[in-house]
């Protein structure tokens, strides 16, 4: 079985979230984010990192995902003043949310541009506390997910440590799964009836099923 890698604490991250006004098209907000948003961002001081992830066209089943979501590393980041162009994104958006995160990298893609992630926004159940939560997500689901989910190329949880918007306050963890092609995500998701029981049980025991959101997402990397 594959492990977990460390924590990745070298840089502070945030991430931001963003459901498109939907008076603006989504190849619009795709042409703004990949192209005058993101040269602005990378002028941005001590700016390590810089993805922004954009929903695929075909969605499948999930709808009520972000239209984006963008995670940025800089060596400080304290608050919404550190999101780069914010004025641009608000325009943009019918809701922002902004995170301060903390990302476990339990599979590293080695060719991280090349894929079809799922990207689910997730909140804790009512029987678990935010701690625990990060540990079951951590040290139970992580290995199970990367037993089960046959296709898997890549697997980060980014750990929510700070919520700087009121949308985002119920918010405990963003998870990104990534797959090399469109049909591993459709056919090879999980290993077996079998290993989809065991991944669905243990998703009972610390995620709510009220707030789960989760949208299909093409990555664009501008730095890191």
């Amino acid at each position: 079985m594959r492990s977990p890698r460390p924590r990745d604490v070298a840089m502070e991250k945030l991430a931001v979230a963003l459901w498109r006004d939907p008076n603006r098209s989504a190849s619009d907000c795709a042409e703004t984010l990949l192209g005058p948003w993101a040269a602005s961002a990378q002028r941005q001081s001590g700016l390590q990192q810089l993805t922004v992830n954009i929903a695929d066209d075909d969605q499948g089943p999930y709808a009520a995902g972000p239209d984006a979501l963008i995670v940025i590393g800089l060596e400080t980041a304290h608050g919404l003043d550190d999101v780069p162009e914010r004025d641009t994104l608000h325009h943009l958006a019918a809701r922002l949310d902004v995170w301060r995160i903390l990302t476990n990298t339990v599979l590293e893609d080695p060719t991280p541009a090349d894929c079809l992630k799922m990207i689910s926004v997730v909140q804790r159940g009512d029987a678990v506390s935010h701690t625990q939560f990060i540990r079951h997500w951590a040290e139970q689901h992580a290995p199970l997910a990367l037993a089960h989910h046959a296709g898997l190329c890549g697997y980060a949880q980014h750990e929510v440590r700070k919520s700087y918007t009121p949308g985002g306050q119920a918010t405990d963890g963003i998870a990104e799964l990534s797959f090399r092609t469109r049909a591993d995500f459709e056919e090879r998701f999980y290993d077996s009836e079998a290993g989809k029981a065991i991944i669905r049980e243990d998703v009972l025991q610390f995620i709510s099923r009220r707030a789960g959101m989760a949208a299909l997402m093409r990555p664009n990397i501008f730095v890191g």
